[in-house]
């Protein structure tokens, strides 16, 4: 029976080292989805002239969960009267907790909030150009960061479960 107690802590570590690790390799992902929905917005609004609510409906169909929830919400929020900067950053408040990213992320992705629908669609086009490629500085940082310390948590939950059954026994 204590045999049985000490596997299931070395397992339990492991597991939460486990899932921490996928976190981290998911924020790498989730920031490349947003470069490419950020890239599919810049098109719907510098060359195909599309409303915002339009263009936020277009890009839930086209990417990934979590995004498409946070497309959604943003679609919904302007279809019902608010105005972009407002329903982006509202957005930005809910829909966080889905994501792995980190708090720069979030702020790199809210500063684009500050001029959708405010300005004409060359200043739009010239902001989205910016985030995409702060964007890809962060993403390549992050790609870098996820291989390394996602081992790192791997090794540690097993090793930190074997730790306490050795300081248990």
């Amino acid at each position: 029976m204590l045999i049985a107690g000490y596997l299931g802590l070395i397992i339990g570590f492991g597991c939460l080292g486990l899932f921490k690790a996928m976190q981290i390799k998911r924020r790498p992902q989730e920031i490349r989805e947003m470069i490419n929905a950020l890239a599919l917005l810049d098109t719907e609004i510098f060359w195909g002239s599309t409303p915002l609510p339009e263009a936020f409906a277009i890009l839930k169909e086209r990417v990934e969960s979590p995004w498409q929830t946070f497309f959604s919400q943003l679609e919904t929020s302007i279809r019902d009267g608010e105005n972009a900067a407002s329903a982006w950053k509202s957005t930005i408040g809910t829909q966080r907790k889905k994501f792995s990213l980190l708090e720069d992320d979030w702020k790199i992705i809210g500063s684009l909030g500050k001029g959708l629908g405010r300005s004409d669609r060359n200043e739009q086009h010239k902001q989205l150009e910016l985030v995409q490629r702060h964007l890809n500085s962060v993403a390549e940082r992050a790609r870098e960061n996820a291989e390394s310390k996602a081992k790192m948590w791997s090794y540690l939950g097993f090793l930190g479960g074997m730790a306490i059954v050795i300081f248990i026994i």
